[in-house]
């Protein structure tokens, strides 16, 4: 199965105190150290919906097994069978991004808005946040369009210091913005 949040989803924002001056060489460098979170450079579109499409497999598996945290039982047990396939996949599809927030991750990035942490939440303890997040700045050009995806996948944001965190009760809602984004 696939864990659910309890979490209030709302959508809060200000355009007018969204950072901004982000260039193109800030966001493929990394414009900040956020609980050790790999800058994804400017990933293809191509790119993320491979990592979409991989994680939908992987989501699916989840869905169906008995765990109550589906997705940590799978890469559990991969890991266990095979240590180097394991952190190949981690970090070719998945740009060491937890499924369930890394097709979004990606999607966001290659809409060319800057993301600066991701994680999935889950059951254990090895995660920072308490509900499936990504954190990201928008320019204000896309951040109409971004929120109303978000509004539509059943996500949530909240702003703090110029900066956006998009939410969701699941990993299933947050990889579902992914694949809106892709399809916007």
């Amino acid at each position: 199965m696939i864990p659910e949040f309890d979490v209030d989803i709302c959508v809060d924002f200000d355009l007018a105190a969204l950072r901004t001056g982000l260039s193109a060489e800030d966001v493929a460098g990394g414009f900040t150290d956020h609980h050790e979170y790999e800058c994804l450079g400017l990933p293809s579109w191509e790119q993320a919906e491979e990592c979409l499409k991989e994680e939908a497999a992987f989501l699916e598996r989840a869905g169906k097994s008995d765990a109550p945290d589906g997705l940590a039982a799978i890469f559990h047990e991969l890991q266990e069978a095979d240590d180097i396939g394991y952190v190949e996949l981690m970090a070719h599809m998945f740009h060491w991004n937890d499924v369930g927030v890394a097709g979004l991750s990606l999607a966001l990035s290659a809409a060319r808005v800057a993301t600066f942490y991701s994680c999935s939440s889950g059951l254990g303890h090895r995660h920072h946040a308490r509900y499936p997040m990504v954190g990201a700045v928008p320019d204000r050009e896309r951040a109409g369009l971004l929120a109303r995806l978000i509004t539509q996948a059943g996500c949530g944001v909240g702003q703090e210091s110029g900066r956006w965190y998009i939410y969701g009760r699941s990993v299933g809602d947050t990889h579902n913005l992914g694949k809106a984004i892709l399809d916007a």
